[in-house]
Order: structure tokens, then sequence, then C-alpha cells
């Protein structure tokens, strides 16, 4: 078995810069329609941006490609359950990478001016 990790932090303050400049433009190229559900749901909408954008970067380090070789915002999508726990949903080029993933964790974590993401995934 082999554990594949990531991490990101992302000042808040950069996150409500860009989506004051390009709102709908922003969201529309990174995130599902899934996830564009979950963040108008939410009443602190600028936070709820940073967590996932946050998750989405550390995910593409857990896969150790960036956002390169094909693999694009909308290939990974973070998907928060009922209980408010985050989780990761690949799909695209993102899906490929890892061989045999076992399972995949998700934590995010913010405090007033920033948001941090560890993402985990065991492979076989």
């Amino acid at each position: 078995m082999q554990i594949h990790q990531g991490i990101d932090l992302v000042k808040i303050e950069r996150i409500k810069k860009i989506y004051s400049m390009y709102s709908e433009n922003f969201l529309k190229k990174v995130f599902s329609e899934k996830e564009l559900i979950q963040i108008k749901e939410n009443t602190n909408k600028i936070y709820k941006i940073a967590s996932k954008f946050s998750a989405k970067e550390a995910t593409v380090k857990a896969l150790g490609t960036g956002f390169s070789k094909c693999i694009y915002f909308k290939n990974i999508e973070i998907l928060n359950l009922k209980s408010g726990k985050p989780t990761i949903h690949l799909n695209g080029n993102a899906k490929n990478v890892l061989k045999n993933i076992i399972s995949s964790t998700v934590s995010i974590s913010d405090e007033s001016e920033f948001v941090i993401s560890v993402v985990t995934f065991l492979t076989e």
C-alpha cells in the first residue's frame, strides 16, 4: 500500500478578490453544478468557495500532477455530506492518475484569514 498526501493553504482575502473581479465566471470555471449548489446554499459563501478551492489544490498535490496532464478544476469535486463531512469525487483524467485507490480523505479547516486542506489517498 502507498499513501499519497497533499496540503494547501489559501488566504481567504485572495479568493474574495478573485470572486469580486470575476464572480460567476470564476465559479463556473472552477466548480461543478453540485458544488455550486452547495456554495449557494451556504451562509458564508466566500469561506465555502475558499474551502473547496483549497481542497482541489491539495488533491492535485496528492495526485502528484498539479493542474497539468489535462487535469482541470472540474475533474475534482469536493462535496459535503449532510453531516458536513467533505468528500472527494474524481472524474476525467484525475480519476485515472492513481490506480487502485482504496480510500480517500479530505480535511478542511478555516480560521479568520486562512483555509487549510489536507487530502490523503491510500492505494494498493
